[in-house]
């Protein structure tokens, strides 16, 4: 089985990357700029540009399944380009804001739906990874930890259920390899939902560092997201057993994703 990972070297397609290849599949994986040595060698690296709809069919040649992270403005020649191709499969990164019911009308609902749409009407079989507040989110306050400076954070105790990238990717990689996920859409989330305090105490015990963190009650924020997180605090925390259902394995904790990535913050 021969599969395009398209992002290879992103922080949840390099780890699909590496699933497919425990799994026995054969990866050719996609990048703007591909960098000789950056993957193993039994990968096979291609240029491919989602905004550059020539570079498709040369990427897809051969290809049966296709790891794909949305592109609206690309959706509908990708999925021209894969069916011409004879892909059978592609397994999207959508997003939750697509299901979240606050989150509905936001761009990011609106965008990763017109790519979800374009895959629907073409053809091939399709999942859709709908992943909630990624892990790697807090990475931005990182430069601010390291340095020891106070943190002033918007809605500190909103709460979300953090998903650790490699949790997407492990879904990632069974819905690839496995059968009976097609036609089907996946709410991702985190074990636990935290608020963002808790968050950055987990940060903090984790590192061994004490962090400052005081509360941002105006932040310089577009009026409609201020008003949206007022209402995403006013609901509660979606959290789903799909990690689990899908891979056998509990997702990961905030906790572990904290650890992993102790040296960015230390």
């Amino acid at each position: 089985m021969s599969v395009l990972v398209i992002g290879a070297y992103g922080s949840v397609g390099s780890h699909v990357v590496t699933g497919l290849l425990s799994a026995g599949a054969s990866v050719r994986g996609a990048s703007r700029k591909p960098k000789p040595g950056e993957l193993p060698d039994a990968v096979e690296m291609v240029r491919l540009d989602l905004d550059e709809p020539e570079s498709l069919p040369a990427a897809l040649e051969g290809v049966k399944k296709v790891f794909l992270y949305a592109n609206p403005g690309s959706a509908a020649y990708f999925a021209a380009a894969a069916r011409a191709a004879g892909v059978e499969h592609v397994v999207l990164l959508s997003s939750a804001s697509v299901v979240e019911p606050t989150l509905q009308n936001s761009r990011s609902a609106k965008e990763h739906s017109a790519v979800e749409k374009a895959l629907q009407e073409s053809g091939i079989a399709w999942t859709f990874l709908r992943p909630t507040t990624f892990a790697t989110k807090q990475l931005s306050w990182a430069p601010a930890i390291r340095a020891g400076e106070q943190l002033r954070i918007p809605f500190l105790h909103g709460r979300a259920a953090s998903i650790h990238e490699r949790d997407i990717a492990d879904v990632a990689v069974r819905t690839l390899t496995d059968a009976g996920h097609e036609g089907q859409g996946y709410w991702l989330t985190g074990p636990e939902a935290l608020t963002q305090q808790e968050h950055m105490d987990t940060i903090a015990a984790v590192i061994g560092q004490s962090i400052d963190v005081v509360e941002d009650t105006e932040p310089k924020w577009p009026e409609f997201l201020i008003q949206t997180m007022k209402q995403l605090m006013k609901e509660p925390c979606v959290v789903t057993p799909a990690v689990e259902e899908i891979t056998g394995v509990p997702a990961r904790s905030f906790r572990q994703w904290a650890e992993d990535h102790a040296k960015d913050f230390s």
